[in-house]
């Protein structure tokens, strides 16, 4: 799909192609926002670990030139003294190896975000083509790429030379300094370059990662008769649609009768249609209709109506308007109220009656 001349690539790319493209392993990336934080990640744990880092390293070297008695000479007591200092500066390394790895890590989800793919790693040896090798070399892509490090490494030889022009003077009164003040002056002089080398790629970095997300989703994009394909793919088949459609009117019909019991009232045609209708006023402003049906539901409506003690009455053109005007679930029209009214009104006396002489 990929491979569409991009005149024709003029929709945006869906859901489930940006998910299999992260699958495969196609997501964006940028080369210099990782780099960039990278420094910036070194530069802070080189400000809060440095000091210590130096006086260690600095303790060592007076160590190795003042070769005190108590150094041991045996073979297998200078391997432990080896060993110790192997532990000693991995200790001391370990913030630098830490903040390099969660930078990097952090940098890459910040492009690209999660993603998990096995087939990214898989061994292919399309790869491995010398064919492919010198065309991916002499591409378009590999100019631009060439153009951009010409540009950093420009904006770079800017920065160095601006700061360290500056400087210069300071530089040249290392000769009188001590060797602790001349350490201390190099420390702050690099500190001072890294510092703003780190803002500047951070700055190419985020300009690179906007692009390449751009460009991501550029390539991404989809032709219209591609987009009608997928859709195509993820439509359900005619069957598949009726018995879902089948489901879901069964489940209306049950829960619809689950309220006859409910209802004062079942009105009737008196075969073909019956209309429950339920009222409380409390909590309604106008009787409700809580089912209706035609054919053998009217007849099942009936039939839960009289299991139940409700009421049930043929009011033919009553039935019919009710059942073609109102939805289960609604308010009967206004017009209806006075004809409702007087079938409800029987409906209680009735009921008062009854109950009056059982």
């Amino acid at each position: 799909m990929a491979d569409r001349p991009a005149a024709e690539r003029t929709e945006k790319p869906t859901p489930d192609r940006l998910r299999k493209a992260r699958q495969e392993g196609r997501i964006p990336q940028s080369a210099e926002m990782p780099s960039a934080l990278i420094i910036g990640g070194l530069l802070l744990a080189l400000a809060l670990a440095g000091p210590p880092l130096f006086q260690w390293f600095a303790s060592l070297v007076e160590q190795g030139l003042s070769c005190p008695v108590e150094m041991p000479a045996e073979g297998e007591s200078f391997a432990s003294a080896l060993g110790a200092r192997a532990r000693e500066s991995l200790i001391h390394m370990s913030p630098f190896l830490i903040a390099a790895g969660a930078v990097s890590i952090l940098a890459s989800l910040l492009v690209g975000g999660w993603a998990f793919s096995p087939k990214a790693v898989r061994f292919d040896l399309g790869r491995l083509s010398p064919i492919q090798g010198l065309q991916s070399l002499f591409s378009m892509r590999s100019v631009v790429n060439l153009l951009i490090s010409l540009a950093k490494l420009a904006v770079i030889l800017v920065i160095v030379w601006g700061y360290l022009h500056d400087k210069l003077s300071d530089c040249l009164q290392l000769r009188w300094a001590t060797p602790e003040g001349t350490v201390a002056a190099i420390g702050r002089l690099a500190f001072g370059v890294i510092l703003r080398l780190a803002v500047a790629l951070l700055v190419i970095g985020a300009i690179d990662m906007i692009y390449q997300r751009w460009h991501y989703m550029q390539q991404m994009r989809m032709s219209r008769q591609e987009v009608k394909e997928e859709l195509k793919q993820h439509e359900l088949s005619p069957e598949l649609r009726r018995r879902i459609r089948t489901v879901q009117i069964e489940m209306v019909r049950r829960r619809m009768l689950q309220e006859v019991p409910k209802a004062d009232v079942v009105l009737t045609n008196p075969t073909h249609v019956a209309v429950a209708l339920r009222y409380d006023a409390t909590t309604m402003e106008a009787p409700q209709v809580v089912a209706k049906g035609p054919d053998l539901l009217a007849e099942k409506i009936k039939e839960i109506a009289r299991a139940n003690n409700v009421p049930v009455l043929q009011r033919p053109e009553l039935a019919r308007t009710l059942y073609s005007t109102t939805e289960v679930g609604r308010m009967i029209p206004e017009a209806l109220f006075v004809a409702i009214a007087e079938v409800l009104a029987m409906i209680y006396r009735l009921r008062r009656m009854h109950h009056v002489n059982p």
